[in-house]
């Protein structure tokens, strides 16, 4: 069994992990990267996670994680606010995979984007130029072509993204990606991804 684990402040990355699932036939989840413990670290040896970008890398509670973990097959997906074949998105993509890979073996990695809360960074917009956080206009435009995603196009991309690293794993290491074979064991199991998607 695989775990889906996502990371969101919009929504975007749990998007992204419910889409995901649909190419794990053996999976749990997806579930809030807040309520995962360490007894669920130490259970399994193969892992999804979704992930949203925060300053050109994955966010603080994906960084947690991921220091947590050693030795574990890592599936890497996340948004982010930027075109992804934009200077940034190739340096995203760049980042997080040298995040992943320092103390786990990254399995693959599927970045696409997502939409931008505009209400939260207009607030920016009143930040003086020059002073750290500020927002120009001509920027604020630009992160309106966020918004729609990710898209349909881009929920069927990490379905395929997943799948065929899943047949990757499974190639290198022909047993089951995750020698338990038991139930995830967490207490979250009992929950539905909506359940863990309205504590999101």
């Amino acid at each position: 069994m695989i775990p889906l684990i996502f990371s969101t402040i919009t929504g975007n990355a749990f998007k992204l992990a419910a889409a995901a699932a649909e190419a794990v036939p053996d999976h749990c989840g997806p579930y809030n990267i807040r309520y995962i413990t360490d007894e669920v670290v130490d259970m399994f040896d193969t892992f999804i996670i979704s992930y949203w970008c925060n300053h050109g890398t994955a966010d603080d509670d994906t960084i947690a994680l991921l220091s947590r973990m050693k030795d574990k097959n890592i599936i890497i997906i996340g948004t982010l606010g930027a075109a992804r074949d934009s200077k940034h998105g190739e340096d995203v993509f760049r980042n997080v995979n040298e995040l992943v890979s320092k103390q786990n073996r990254l399995v693959g990695h599927y970045l696409c984007r997502g939409s931008i809360d505009l209400k939260r960074t207009a607030r920016k917009l009143r930040i003086p130029e020059g002073v750290k956080g500020h927002l120009s206009p001509e920027r604020f435009e630009r992160q309106k072509e966020s918004l729609g995603h990710p898209d349909s196009a881009e929920l069927e991309g990490v379905k395929t993204a997943v799948a065929g690293f899943l047949a990757q794993l499974e190639q290198a290491n022909p047993v089951n990606p995750n020698s338990n074979n038991a139930t995830c064991g967490c207490t979250n199991c009992k929950h539905t991804n909506s359940d863990q998607a309205a504590k999101a």
